[in-house]
């Protein structure tokens, strides 16, 4: 969904199901919360079986982090790693209620207001920013991660 921040993204490996579980357990340490964190792996989060769910892990802040969860399947002798990129749940509830009070601004105007008025384009501004905000953190992470899965297995993206 290339307008949406949400990514299902589909890699093809000659790797055996255990060799992508071990290189993703080889980047992915437990995920670490408070102050004075150390990070030494490139992604936190949890490996199960043949399944995932880690982000990456970064210096700075950035709310629009994707959240990256998978399975790692054979298919016809090769391996599937099927990744879905999306933001975290709190971060998405704001957005809609914070988008949600807006758009109830918005109609306000519009019934109280004429077209031609500025304060008509004050809310459509807010939304074009944060739209262009969440766009802009999560589209430039999850970059990052595809290029960085496509390396650390081997991989090809078969769908996106």
């Amino acid at each position: 969904m290339k307008y949406l921040p949400f990514e299902r993204i589909i890699y093809r490996t000659n790797l055996s199901e255990q060799e992508v579980i071990t290189r993703l357990s080889s980047f992915v340490e437990p995920r670490k919360f408070g102050f004075g964190r150390n990070p030494i792996k490139e992604y936190e989060g949890s490996v199960n079986n043949n399944s995932f769910e880690i982000q990456r892990v970064i210096k700075n802040r950035n709310s629009f982090l994707p959240q990256i969860s998978g399975t790692i399947q054979k298919n016809n002798g090769e391996t599937q790693i099927k990744i879905t990129m999306q933001l975290h749940w709190i971060v998405f509830v704001f957005l809609i209620f914070w988008c949600g009070f807006v758009v109830l601004f918005l109609i306000g105007i519009l019934v109280m207001e004429d077209l031609k008025s500025l304060e008509f384009f004050s809310p459509m501004f807010m939304l074009l920013f944060v739209y262009a905000l969440t766009m802009y953190g999560f589209k430039s992470e999850s970059k990052k991660s595809k290029e960085y899965f496509e390396k650390n297995f081997d991989a090809k993206i078969i769908s996106e």
